[in-house]
C-alpha cells in the first residue's frame, strides 16, 4: 500500500471509519442517551487525551460497550410507531454513538505514542466491532425496518432507509440462526486478522547501515544531517517513508538502494503471509454464505463499477491505454541506466525513482533536489490552508483542545460568516509505533443538528524538529519533496470532503459516505493545484525568503509527464493483484505465484526474487478487491478538473459549484449523479486520455 507513488500505494488514502470527539466524551461519561445533541466537540475529550492510561481506557471502553449493548437491546424491544420514523432516528443515533466510540479506539491504536494504550485501543476496537456485528445481524431491527413506511418522507430519508435495508441483507440478517452465528464469527475473525495484519506492517521498521560518507553521495545535506546513527557510528536508513523515499530518489549507491528496497518489500513477512491467506479465505467463506461467487462479487456490488468483470475490463483498458507511453518511459530509464551500467538489460523497481530523477535533470533540466528547498513544512501547511480557504470560501483558525501527542496541531474550519463547519487534527510527522503511511481518519461523522464533523490527517512528513541558528534563521525547515506536498493536498481533499459534506440529516449519508470507488476523486482533483505556478508562488519560499522561480515550475510541469506511463502500468498491477486475490479459490491460491504472474503481465518492472510485497500491501485488507479505485477515481478527477482548466483554477463560480454539487451533498446522492450535476453530463475518459498523452 505504498508504492512508488507514496500517496497512491500507501495512502491509501485510506479513509478510515467515521467519528471521534463525541466518542471521547462518551467513553468518559459512560455514554449518554441516544438522543443527546452535541453541536461542538465535547470537553470530555480533553480528559481522555490527558489520562494517558491504558487501564482507564480499557475500563471506559468496557462501560461504553455495555451501554451500547443495552441500547441495542432496547432497539430490538422497541414498540415505536415506525410510521413516524422515530425508530429510524433512534437507530441512527445508536450508530452515531457506536461510530464515535470506534473512531477514538481506531485513532489511538494507530497513533498513540504509548504502546500499552495502542494495545488497549485495539482491543476496544474489537469489542465495539462485535456490537456492530450483532446490530447488523439483528432480525428484530431488520423486521422493524421492513415494517417502516418511508414513502411519505423526503427523498434523503427514503434513500437512507433503502440503504439500511440493503446493508442488513448484505450482512446476512435474513439467514437462519445457525448461519447468522457463522457469519458473526467470520466477521469477528476477519476484523481481528485485519488488525493484526495492519499492526505488523506498522511496527515492522527495518534498516540498513551506511559506513562511509561516499555511500551517501547524492543525498541532500539536510537529509544526511537528520539521519540517526547506531552505537557503532553507522548511519541508519530505515523503511519509514521520510527515510527510504529520498534515499531511493537521490542516493547514487545502487546496491544500497536495492538492499533497503528489498527490506521495504518484506515488511510484515513472514507473519502477514499466513494472516493474509486467512483473511482471503474467511472473506471467501463469508461471500459464499451470502450467496456470492467470490468476495470480489460481494464488494463491487455496491461500488460504481458494479461487478468484478467490469473492474477487470477497466484494468485492462487503462493498462492498454498506458502501454505505449510506458514503453517510451522504460526505454528512457534503461538508456539512462546504461550510461552507468553499459551491460544493463533491465531496469529494477528500486532504480526507478533514481533514474527518473536523472532523466528529468538531464532532459528536462528539472532538479527535484533544488525544488525541495522551496517546500518547508510550515509554509506548505499554511499555503494549503489558504488555498482551501480561497477555493471553498472558508477559513481555518486555531482550535484549543488537547491531543494525543505534542506534535499534533488542531484547527477549526468555518465559513466566512463565522459558522463552524467542523474541526480537525494534523498528526503529520513520523514516530515509533505510529501509522506509517498517509491517510485521512474520520473521527466524528457530522450529522445535522446533532454533531459537527471531526477528522484527522495522519501522515509522515519531515518538519517536526526545528531550531534556529544564532541569526534567528530556521536551520531545519522540514523540507518536503514536491510529491509529498502533493500527498498533503490529496489527504487534505479527503478532509474537506468530510467536513464540508458532513452536514446531512442521517449519519450513513454524511461526509464521505459515498461509493468506495469515488472517494479518491475529490482528493485527486485537488492535487492539480500544486502543479500551478500561481498557487505555488503563494507559499513556496526558500530559506532566503525567495519565491520559487516561475521558470523552475515550468520545468517541473514539462517533466511531469515523464514516468506517467510506467506509473499507471504499475498501478494496474496492484489493481489486478487485489482483484485476483479476492476472485480466486483460496484453496488453490498461491500468493507469490499470482503476484509474479500479474507483475509480468502488467508492470514494466520485474519481480525481485525472495520478496513478498503482498505482506505489506495494506490495501489488501482495507480496500480488498477494490484497489482499482485509485485509477477509476483518477479518470473522474481528470474530467472534473477539465471544468477548472477551462474556466480558471481559482474561478470562484466553478469552485462554488463544485463545492455545492459534489462535496456538500456527501452521500445523499449516487456519485455518478453528483458528477453529472457538476459537469452537465455523465463523466467520460476524454480528459484522462488527454492528460495521459500530454507531453
Amino acid at each position: 500500500m505504498l508504492q512508488q507513488s507514496k500517496r497512491v500505494l500507501l495512502a491509501p488514502s485510506l479513509l478510515l471509519a467515521p467519528s471521534l470527539l463525541l466518542l471521547t466524551f462518551l467513553l468518559l461519561s459512560s455514554c449518554q442517551s441516544t438522543t443527546h445533541t452535541i453541536n461542538q466537540p465535547s470537553l470530555g475529550s480533553d480528559k481522555l487525551f490527558a489520562s494517558q492510561n491504558a487501564d482507564i481506557l480499557s475500563q471506559r471502553c468496557s462501560e461504553a460497550t455495555t451501554n451500547l449493548q443495552g441500547q441495542l437491546t432496547a432497539l430490538e424491544d422497541s414498540l415505536t410507531d415506525t410510521s413516524e420514523l422515530a425508530f429510524l432516528t433512534d437507530l441512527d443515533n445508536f450508530y452515531i454513538q457506536l461510530e464515535n466510540h470506534y473512531s477514538v479506539a481506531q485513532l489511538y491504536s494507530n497513533t498513540h505514542p504509548n504502546a500499552d494504550i495502542r494495545s488497549s485501543a485495539s482491543s476496544c476496537q474489537k469489542s465495539i466491532e462485535s456490537v456492530l456485528t450483532d446490530a447488523n445481524l439483528s432480525q428484530a431491527i431488520y423486521q422493524q425496518l421492513q415494517q417502516l413506511d418511508s414513502s411519505n418522507s423526503d427523498a434523503i430519508t427514503q434513500r437512507y432507509h433503502k440503504k439500511l435495508l440493503n446493508n442488513f441483507t448484505r450482512s446476512g440478517v435474513d439467514k437462519d440462526q445457525e448461519l447468522r452465528d457463522t457469519l458473526r464469527q467470520l466477521q469477528i475473525d476477519i476484523a481481528d486478522l485485519g488488525q493484526q495484519f495492519s499492526k505488523n506492517i506498522r511496527e515492522d521498521v527495518r534498516h540498513i547501515t551506511v559506513d562511509t560518507v561516499e555511500a551517501l553521495n547524492g543525498l541532500p545535506q539536510d537529509y544526511i544531517d537528520g539521519l540517526s546513527k547506531n552505537p557503532e557510528g553507522q548511519w541508519l536508513i530505515t523503511t519509514d517513508y521520510p527515510s527510504i523515499f529520498p534515499f531511493l530518489r537521490y542516493a547514487q549507491d545502487d546496491k544500497k538502494r536495492l538492499a533497503i528496497y528489498k527490506l521495504f518489500l518484506d515488511r510484515g513477512y513472514p507473519d502477514n503471509e499466513a494472516l493474509l491467506k486467512q483473511i482471503i479465505n474467511k472473506r471467501d467463506q463469508l461471500a459464499k454464505h451470502l450467496g456470492y461467487a467470490t468476495y470480489a462479487d460481494y464488494v463491487t456490488e455496491v461500488a460504481m463499477i458494479a461487478t468484478p468483470s467490469n473492474a477487470s475490463t477497466f484494468i485492462d483498458r487503462i493498462a492498454n491505454l498506458a502501454k505505449p507511453r510506458s514503453e517510451r518511459d522504460y526505454d528512457q530509464l534503461l538508456a539512462q541506466l546504461q550510461t552507468k551500467q553499459p551491460q544493463a538489460e533491465k531496469v529494477g523497481n528500486w532504480q526507478k525513482s533514481f533514474l527518473e530523477e536523472q532523466v528529468k535533470k538531464e532532459q528536462y533540466q528539472y532538479d527535484a533536489k533544488a525544488v525541495r528547498e522551496y517546500f518547508a513544512y510550515d509554509d506548505v501547511k499554511q499555503g494549503i490552508f489558504e488555498l482551501a480557504g480561497q477555493l471553498f470560501d472558508v477559513e481555518i483558525i486555531p482550535w484549543q483542545t488537547s491531543t494525543w501527542h505534542s506534535a499534533v496541531s488542531t484547527h477549526e474550519l468555518r465559513k466566512k460568516n463565522g459558522e463552524t463547519l467542523g474541526y480537525f487534527y494534523l498528526d503529520m510527522h513520523p514516530r515509533e509505533g505510529k501509522y506509517k503511511h498517509a491517510a485521512h481518519f474520520g473521527i466524528k461523522t457530522g450529522v445535522l443538528d446533532k454533531q459537527l464533523p471531526v477528522s484527522a490527517l495522519i501522515c509522515n512528513f519531515p518538519g517536526e524538529d526545528k531550531h534556529v541558528d544564532s541569526t534567528g534563521q530556521r536551520v531545519n525547515r522540514g523540507l518536503m519533496e514536491h510529491n509529498q506536498v502533493e500527498t498533503f493536498l490529496h489527504e487534505f481533499g479527503h478532509l474537506m470532503h468530510s467536513l464540508i459534506g458532513g452536514h446531512q440529516t442521517w449519519s450513513g449519508l454524511s461526509g464521505i459516505a459515498t461509493e468506495r470507488d469515488f472517494v479518491e476523486a475529490p482528493s485527486q482533483l485537488l492535487e492539480e493545484w500544486v502543479w500551478n505556478y500561481d498557487t505555488l508562488k503563494t507559499f513556496a519560499v526558500n530559506a532566503q525568503g525567495e519565491t520559487i522561480p516561475k521558470a523552475m515550475v515550468e520545468k517541473m510541469q514539462r517533466a511531469r509527464g515523464f514516468g506517467k506511463g510506467t506509473h499507471i502500468r504499475n498501478q494496474m498491477f496492484y489493481a489486478a493483484l487485489s482483484l485476483n486475490y479476492y476472485s480466486s479459490a483460496p484453496e488453490t491460491l498461491d500468493l507469490n505465484e499470482t503476484l509474479i504472474r500479474l507483475q509480468q503481465a502488467y508492470s514494466p518492472f520485474d519481480y525481485i526474487n525472495d520478496t513478498h510485497f503482498y505482506a505489506n500491501f495494506g490495501h489488501l485488507y482495507g480496500y480488498s478487491a477494490r484497489y482499482y479505485t485509485y485509477m477509476w477515481s483518477l479518470v473522474i478527477a481528470a474530467d472534473l478538473f477539465s471544468e477548472f482548466e477551462r474556466e480558471g483554477l481559482l474561478n470562484s463560480e466553478v469552485a462554488a459549484r463544485y463545492r455545492d454539487k459534489v462535496l456538500a451533498p456527501g452521500g445523499s446522492q449516487d456519485a455518478a449523479d453528483l458528477v453529472a450535476d457538476f459537469l452537465g453530463r455523465p463523466f467520460n475518459y476524454d480528459a484522462f486520455i488527454e492528460q495521459l498523452n500530454a507531453e
